[in-house]
């Protein structure tokens, strides 16, 4: 044999040993995707419903009892289903360890939505030159404004309509507040420095009822993020604010069930590799020495800042919104998956994510911002897909405690001035 034939035995050999190892690389990677789809509506199954793998030609149909299988090779991957007289949805697969049930909206037959744009300016909602604005909460195409004058000697609650009615009032309060809370029951609360105070609207009239101390409202209801007829959706953090669990706890059973967990990995490494800042993290009290006390403080606010993974109810779905991985989980009401959302945040390169979640329970919109500079520009998320649609900017620099309701944008702004001007302003999105 010459040596020019021994080379090219050589490079054929070596050439089938790569096919090889490669098909059994392949074949170690393939994994599969199995689910059900569904109506969202009737909950009844889907026939014919197309399954496609992003970026390939790979693809399948459900059977007659709406469930399907597919190899998957790479993960992760978007998946799109689709049906005739159905919304797209768009899955976001990071993991196969269980199966999905994918609930599809039936499409509407309107026309599709086209706005004119015209600047969306914001209109003073509640302005008044005697009375600035402690704090305020929507609820059900309502406004509770709590205000105040001289120092908060003299405070009330107000309740409006969208049109800026005054629909019902509290008269002088008897006690210096400090702020509102509205829980996942869709009740309002009067806070003070040491209780807790229902309030109840009747026709012209808020009155207070069920006060409870701080110490005992704080350590029942600020975990309570959602409710359904018979679940109570809790969120719990970890000590060092890096990890939050959602989980769910039947009203008559107390039966407790994990839903989803979310941590921030890196910052979790990176703590695990600074046990100094550990110690500081998981410290109750502020150091005495002012030099460690500004520290602390900057590792909590800056370099831990908390996991701002959060929960809401939007019409029949629970949306877990997981801020440290951009992804959104749908889960039905009773807290069985359905199929996760890619949020693409990071392709936004006007301004820095707020991570923060503001939900419109009248329309049943979900929306996110970003913030550059002072400015605040609203995006809304689409339950279907997880993209962002640009929907405005805020006209006021550092608006304070954004709240959307009934298609309306609401913050509080700080006029400048010699005196506390606090005002609600709003928006039409």
């Amino acid at each position: 044999m010459t040596g020019s034939m021994r080379i090219l035995v050589i490079l054929t050999v070596a050439g089938i040993l790569s096919c090889f190892s490669m098909e059994l690389t392949a074949q170690n990677r393939r994994m599969q995707f199995k689910g059900r789809v569904a109506d969202r509506l009737t909950h009844a199954p889907l026939t014919g419903v197309n399954i496609t793998i992003g970026g390939t030609r790979r693809g399948t149909n459900t059977n007659q009892e709406g469930t399907f299988a597919i190899t998957i090779y790479n993960l992760p991957v978007y998946v799109s289903v689709s049906s005739v007289g159905y919304e797209t949805q768009r899955i976001w697969l990071d993991d196969l360890s269980w199966p999905v049930t994918v609930l599809l909206n039936p499409a509407t037959s309107q026309l599709q939505e086209v706005e004119i744009k015209a600047k969306s300016e914001p209109v003073p909602f509640f302005r008044d030159d005697q009375y600035a604005v402690l704090d305020y909460e929507t609820d059900s195409g309502r406004v509770y404004i709590l205000n105040y004058k001289n120092r908060l000697i003299n405070s009330e609650v107000l309740c409006k309509s969208l049109a800026g009615d005054t629909v019902a009032r509290s008269g002088p309060l008897r006690f210096k507040p400090t702020g509102l809370f509205r829980d996942c029951l869709g009740n309002i609360h009067v806070l003070s420095a040491d209780s807790a105070y229902q309030l109840w609207r009747r026709p012209r009239l808020l009155t207070l009822h069920f006060p409870v101390t701080m110490r005992r409202f704080t350590t029942v209801l600020p975990d309570c993020v959602a409710s359904t007829d018979t679940l109570l959706f809790l969120r719990k953090t970890s000590p060092d604010g890096l990890i939050v669990n959602f989980t769910a706890i039947d009203r008559k059973t107390n039966y407790n069930r994990f839903i989803q967990s979310s941590m921030d990995e890196k910052k979790l490494k990176l703590l695990h590799d600074s046990p100094y800042d550990q110690f500081l993290l998981m410290l109750d009290t502020i150091p005495d020495d002012f030099s460690t006390a500004t520290y602390m403080q900057w590792l909590k606010k800056v370099i831990y800042k908390p996991n701002s993974s959060t929960l809401h109810k939007i019409d029949d779905l629970m949306c877990v919104f997981n801020t440290t991985d951009h992804t959104l989980s749908l889960y039905t009401l009773n807290g069985d998956f359905t199929s996760k959302l890619k949020m693409p945040v990071e392709k936004i390169t006007e301004g820095k994510w707020t991570s923060e979640i503001y939900v419109d329970d009248m329309e049943h919109k979900a929306y996110t911002s970003f913030r550059k500079g002072g400015l605040f520009t609203i995006y809304r998320i689409d339950l279907n897909t997880g993209d962002l649609k640009l929907k405005l900017s805020t006209a006021h620099e550092f608006p304070v405690k954004i709240r959307v309701n009934s298609g309306y944008l609401f913050y509080l702004y700080d006029i400048p001035g010699p005196n506390d001007n606090k005002h609600i302003f709003m928006q039409k999105l």
